[in-house]
């Protein structure tokens, strides 16, 4: 499931926004679309909250076990007929169930998972459901969630019974969560309603009850009631056309197959008048007026579903007769991996040459991948237990890399892997109150809070260095087992050690790749059960011997603790001589201790780089000697080294600093050789950097020495760039670069890129054409700086006609690079406006536009505070929007608060709101404010001030 990286410069702050109580499950957006050029604000790592990971006292944390159900009775076969009119906009909706189950333990009572359901009558029936038995009375626990059933009778081990339910229920409003509504305007602006599911991880239970756990799999028949002139689709393919009803001749009946055994969390049906597109076994369903975006990600699904089969050995026609996609109208950027049924929000399904960008693309291809990943790990096969959601979640973020490149080699997507998963991974996993991968749940809300950069980026990182470590074939031929094994059922991590095991055994391999003494469970679980990652620290003595002392510890972005654990690292290294950067299984060596001594013949004078291409979930830190090798060659000829190792070194070196284990002067000076850089990851690891430095500086009197350092590493890199226009030759990185390089050209107010792309934005408005979406990004944005009333209109006018969910998200946050605060208001007034143009935003568009203003610019900033400042437009704003976006519109500005004047115009919007927003908030806002001023008095504020000042104007001194 996603969580899921397009959305532009307000992505990270969009998520403040989000009520933390809401249970729910996902990849966040952000994880999708972000890249570090698009962000002015990033959390560095002393900035990752540590209350938004669990605390981790031990391994086996106890969890509130009531919440799980009975072993007293499982589920054999649901039938289930539920009735909507979703057409109607009717949000209520009947059903009933009947769940053929088999009985475990002497009881006298049967237990289910209910959520808000109305129960109206429940009857127990023999096996075949004919005849009644008896009609038990029944009671749910809100807390818990149990629906129990008391029986007269006591049902005895080995006996099957049928339980029949009729219940009512409400869809719930466009959440995203259960059973849930939705709807979208026609092209002549009628407003047409759909139904859908999303279950994963607890909300089948708010649809129709039932054993809602990963583990008690069954059958399914479904059955759905439904407008005649509108249609429906399931996991499974129609079983023969629809039915009239015969209470209702404007009604059918959609009926279809017998499901594959399966968990609760991954039944999926849709209730819509959707067209539909087909090709082979697969189809894709969309509104009407955006059909013909649905042709790219039909013929993508095909490949990548294709691509898989082979990978894996494992064919999912094997199992499934067919596969359908589905894009969902305001449903955000997340997807759900439903077996046979994948539903996307529909910026990361639709994709339209015309108007969408590269990013869009690469978006739509690896989010395909990572949900059919899913097909074969968590819908073949599920894990025992939510504790076990990494075996899901982590094999998915890798395979949607690697199943991108190979279902579309061209595109060079496993490239983005280090930059976009393993140093994201880092961030997040770097606090001291982080959860290991294997971590326990018991309610609703725990179990939603495991779906997170641990269950996603981390495995995934975990997971593609062993694949590293052992080999490709190995791997492959261990998941294979590990599939096989486990197909139809629920698999914990002990399943996955013994599949790569036996297979390493099988090849002949565990001799040789492995560590003598160890098995793979030994090596995996000292990741997977343990939080946290490693830096491994590499000391040349530079004696005789040529040796190197290698030591590992837990690496933290803010302190150091004392700490016992191994983690068992598999390192390889390459020299300034051979210049090797080629992983290999045999070239991998283990540190299986907290340090060892080791004996090369590299040259005193010669660089020493380890982890090569950054393949494995490791920092490196080195003694001063050699990193001042590896900067003596970087300046002289990047190239030598390899460019994936150039951005781990660039991450490393920055995080290093942050950390207080590096001179931040070392990781400074590192990074002045980007002024001969030429390719898009390394770029891409500088971001965070660049960006955590322009925020702390802009607008006070280190600025311009900042500026003078931004613009001397993006000159050469500037120069060779078309930064207004498309050659048709340039590869999807290529464009990640010239997008990269001109946001932040154009951010430091570089005189060429911003007269450029303005020209751009005015010769496009001239001619009434749309600028190419590879450019529309940077051109839209930083050509609107300077943009007349008539430009701002035209591009507004443009989002306004979009029905592209994406190119509309494009767009907004173009308008938001405004600099005219007459502009700036008019666009916060239309997310709070009335009539057929606020009717017709996307609810996510309402706040979007609000973070977009803030999160563009300073004057951006301002024009929040001017328009917070009038007290009718905070009541429509809290009214409209809610108080927690007005929360965080207020953290936001206190983040962007940097000098007097704007610590002035932060205090005066407090004093206006008054109690408008609680007093913890203001006082939160104060205390950022005062940190961000506080920061020029720490030891790594310091060091900063002085190293951009030297730089600016003696640079000969470094």
């Amino acid at each position: 499931m996603v969580k899921i990286r397009l959305l532009l410069s307000t992505a990270l702050l969009l998520l403040a926004a989000v009520d933390r109580n809401v249970v729910t499950a996902g990849r966040p957006a952000w994880k999708w679309l972000l890249d570090s050029s698009d962000v002015t604000f990033v959390p560095g790592p002393d900035d990752w909250s540590e209350a938004a990971e669990s605390s981790v006292p031990n391994r086996r944390q106890a969890v509130d076990e009531s919440y799980r159900l009975p072993n007293n009775t499982a589920p054999v076969h649901y039938t289930l007929a539920l009735r909507t009119a979703i057409h109607e906009n009717d949000r209520q909706f009947s059903g009933i169930v009947t769940i053929l189950l088999r009985v475990l333990e002497p009881s006298t009572t049967i237990t289910v998972l209910n959520r808000g359901l109305v129960v109206q009558r429940a009857s127990l029936r023999d096996e075949s459901g004919v005849t009644e038995l008896e009609q038990p009375p029944y009671a749910t626990d809100p807390t818990t969630e149990h629906l129990t059933f008391t029986l007269a009778q006591l049902l005895q081990p080995g006996t099957r019974y049928s339980l029949r339910i009729e219940f009512t229920g409400t869809l719930q409003n466009n959440n995203n969560m259960g059973f849930f509504a939705s709807s979208y305007l026609d092209d002549e602006g009628v407003r047409h309603y759909l139904a859908s599911s999303k279950f994963e991880p607890t909300h089948a239970r708010s649809a129709f009850p039932c054993y809602d756990e990963p583990l008690l799999k069954a059958t399914f028949d479904l059955q759905l009631t439904h407008a005649a002139t509108y249609n429906a689709v399931a996991n499974m393919p129609a079983l023969g056309a629809p039915e009239p009803d015969p209470d209702n001749a404007a009604y059918v009946t959609s009926r279809f197959e017998t499901s594959q055994i399966m968990s609760t969390y991954l039944v999926a049906f849709a209730v819509s008048d959707f067209q539909i597109r087909t090709a082979g076994q697969q189809t894709v369903y969309a509104r009407s007026n955006v059909f013909e975006e649905t042709e790219f990600p039909l013929d993508m699904g095909n490949r990548v579903l294709d691509a898989l089969s082979a990978y894996t050995d494992v064919s999912y026609y094997d199992y499934m007769p067919k596969m359908t996609q589905i894009a969902i109208p305001d449903r955000g950027t997340g997807a759900m991996e439903n077996w046979g049924l994948v539903a996307y929000g529909e910026p990361v399904l639709l994709f339209n040459p015309a108007i969408n960008t590269y990013r869009n693309r690469k978006s739509v291809t690896t989010i395909i991948a990572h949900e059919y990943a899913h097909q074969w790990f968590g819908n073949l096969v599920s894990p025992h237990w939510w504790e076990w959601i990494w075996l899901n979640e982590g094999f998915a973020t890798v395979y949607e890399y690697l199943a991108a490149q190979l279902a579309h080699p061209e595109g060079n997507y496993w490239e983005l892997f280090t930059v976009e998963v393993v140093q994201n991974a880092f961030a997040a996993d770097a606090s001291e109150t982080v959860r290991p991968m294997n971590w326990n749940a018991g309610s609703p809300n725990e179990i939603a809070a495991l779906f997170d950069t641990v269950a996603y980026d981390k495995s995934g990182s975990v997971l593609n260095m062993f694949r590293e470590a052992f080999g490709d074939a190995n791997w492959r031929q261990g998941l294979n087992s590990y599939l096989i094994e486990r197909k139809l059922d629920g698999a914990t991590a002990e399943h996955l050690y013994a599949g790569i095991h036996d297979a390493l055994q099988a090849s002949g391999a565990a001799n040789l790749l492995l560590p003598v003494g160890f098995s793979v469970r030994d090596l995996m679980e000292s990741w997977t059960s343990s939080p946290g990652f490693p830096v491994l620290t590499v000391r040349r003595t530079y004696t005789d011997e040529r040796s190197i002392i290698l030591s590992q510890e837990r690496f933290l972005s803010n302190k150091k603790l004392p700490d016992s654990h191994v983690y068992h690292i598999p390192y390889d290294f390459t020299d300034a001589d051979t210049r090797d950067f080629t992983p290999s299984p045999s070239a991998f060596h283990w540190l299986s201790s907290k340090a060892a001594k080791i004996v090369t013949t590299v040259p005193h004078d010669k660089w020493i780089i380890c982890n090569r291409q950054q393949t494995g979930y490791y920092r490196v830190n080195y003694d001063p000697d050699n990193w001042q090798l590896i900067i003596d060659a970087l300046r002289s000829d990047p190239t030598q080294i390899h460019h994936l190792n150039r951005a781990q070194l660039i991450n490393d070196a920055y995080n290093l600093a942050r950390a207080e284990r590096l001179d931040l002067g070392v990781a400074l000076r590192l990074m002045t050789y980007l002024r001969r850089e030429t390719e898009y990851a390394p770029w891409s690891a500088a971001g965070s950097a660049l960006t955590y430095f322009y925020n702390k500086l802009r607008g006070t009197d280190s600025y311009e020495h900042f500026r003078t350092y931004v613009n001397y590493i993006l000159a050469d890199a500037y120069a060779l760039l078309t930064i207004d226009s498309v050659t048709g030759t340039e590869t999807m990185l290529q464009l990640y670069l010239k997008q990269f390089i001109t946001t932040w050209a154009c951010r430091i107010d570089h005189g060429d890129c911003l007269q450029r792309t303005g020209q751009a934005l005015a010769a496009a408005h001239t001619a009434d054409t749309a600028v190419h979406p590879d450019i529309s990004t940077a051109v839209y944005c930083n050509g609107m700086v300077t943009a007349s009333d008539e430009q701002f209109v035209w591009v507004y006018d443009q989002f306004k006609n979009s029905s592209n969910t994406a190119h509309r998200t494009v767009l907004i946050d173009a308008l938001a690079c405004a600099q005219k605060p007459s502009h700036l208001e008019s666009l916060l007034t239309v997310a709070l406006g009335s009539g057929s143009e606020f009717n017709s935003l996307l609810a996510t568009e309402w706040t979007r536009i609000v973070s977009a203003v803030y999160g563009a610019s300073r004057a951006g900033v301002d024009a929040v505070i001017d328009f917070l400042s009038v007290p009718t437009n905070v009541a429509e704003f809290v009214n409209v929007l809610g108080q927690s976006t007005l929360n965080s519109a207020v953290s936001n500005v206190a983040s962007r608060t940097n000098n007097a004047n704007e610590l002035a115009r932060l205090n005066g919007l407090l004093t206006s709101l008054g109690t408008a927003v609680t007093e913890t908030t203001a006082n939160n806002a104060r205390a950022t404010a005062e940190s961000n001023f506080g920061w020029f008095t720490t030891y790594e504020g310091l060091v900063a001030v002085e190293f951009f000042e030297k730089f600016a104007t003696t640079p000969q001194e470094l």
